[in-house]
Formats: structure tokens, sequence, C-alpha cells
């Protein structure tokens, strides 16, 4: 458990980059519906980074803050994006494409937030901030980690996570059907247990690595 410092430094540094890491998440499955012509269900409000539109209360901010006063695992979830298929042509190929584009977007900014700790050092930016420097640099590597943590945890194959979806086109569609079919509440059980038990420990240490090797401090 962290010491009351501790927390409100944690709790001001990760918070704000956990909650845009989210926004920007479903943005990106928003966009690429839109993009591949099919619909979303509310629209106006949902193809913005605006994070009133995408924020769930209980997901995006009481259940990320419990597990950083934890001292643990950052657990969290936005409103998730609901798009409609303008045909069902090529709808196993969408599905995926949309799915995907979420945790893409995620490793996208961990590699944009590594390229700014290695700038942020090489500049001497952070010294001559001061004070300001230390929560800044904090909040840079937060974005690492956080994002990496959000592309492999999304990226697990059980639904209602992206990761299922994203096999699903590769299966047989009654295969698929079958796994889409899959209870949320027991697969998202067998994620804690995953997360509890270290194993995605891994792949996020393989992505982490790969930006630290970009941010030059590997």
């Amino acid at each position: 458990m962290l010491d009351p410092l501790q927390m409100a430094e944690t709790i001001l540094t990760a918070m704000p980059v956990f909650v845009f890491s989210l926004v920007f998440h479903e943005y990106a499955h928003a966009l690429t519906a839109v993009r591949l012509g099919h619909g979303v269900v509310d629209y106006e409000e949902r193809l913005t980074l605006n994070p009133m539109a995408h924020l769930d209360p209980m997901g995006s901010i009481i259940f990320p803050m419990i597990g950083l006063l934890m001292g643990g695992f950052i657990f969290g979830w936005a409103k998730p994006v609901q798009w409609q298929p303008r045909s069902t042509r090529h709808f196993w190929r969408d599905s995926m494409l949309v799915s995907i584009a979420g945790p893409l977007s995620n490793v996208l900014l961990m590699l944009v937030f590594a390229l700014l700790v290695r700038a942020s050092i090489g500049s001497g930016l952070l010294l001559s901030l001061g004070p300001l420097g230390d929560p800044i640099f904090k909040m840079l590597r937060f974005g690492v980690f956080i994002n990496a943590l959000l592309a492999v945890f999304n990226m697990i194959p059980l639904p209602p996570l992206d990761g299922s979806k994203v096999l699903a086109y590769f299966l047989k569609p009654e295969t698929a059907w079958r796994l889409l079919a899959i209870n949320p509440g027991m697969s998202m059980m067998l994620v804690l247990a995953l997360v509890f038990m270290g194993i995605l420990s891994t792949p996020i240490s393989l992505l982490t690595g790969l930006a630290w090797g970009l941010a030059g401090i590997g």
C-alpha cells in the first residue's frame, strides 16, 4: 500500500494518462468503423476525443483509482463503441479491423510516449521545469506502461475484449459465433485470473522493452 503522498502523486500522474488512453482507444474503434462505411450509434458523440462521450464512471474512474490506491494492477474500461454494419458481406473482416484498431491505437500511443520520454531527456526540458519535471516524467513513463497494458489486455481472445473478434475472423463462422457467445462475466473472471497469475507480464514486458529501447533508456 502506498503512503498518502505517493497515492496522490500516482493518481495525479497516472489517471490523466489512463483516461486519455481509454478515450483514444474508443475513438479509434469509432473512426475505423466510419472509415469502413459502417454506422456508429451516437455517431456525433462517439467520433470525438471528448472524454465525456466515452468514459464510464465506474470503469474509467472508480475501478482504476482503486487499483492505483491498492498499489496494484490498473484496470478499467470505457463505454464500448456500438457500430452497425451497412452490409454483412465483409462482416467478419470489418469486425476484426474495428476491434484491432483499439489495441493498435494503444501501441501507437505507447510509442509516442516513448519518443516524448526520449525527447524530454535529450532536450533537458525536464530540468528546466524545476519541480514539475519529475511528475511530468512520471506521467510520460506511465503513458508507456498503461498503453502497453491496455494493448495486451484488450487482445485477450475472450469476449467482450477486442481479441475475441480478432480471433473470430480466423475461425469458421459457427466456431466464431460459439466463441463470441461465451458469457462475458465468466470470461472476465478468467481474464482476472490471468492478470493475478501474472501471465500478462511477459507480453507487457516485451512491449515496454521495445518502448524503452526507443526512448533510449532500455
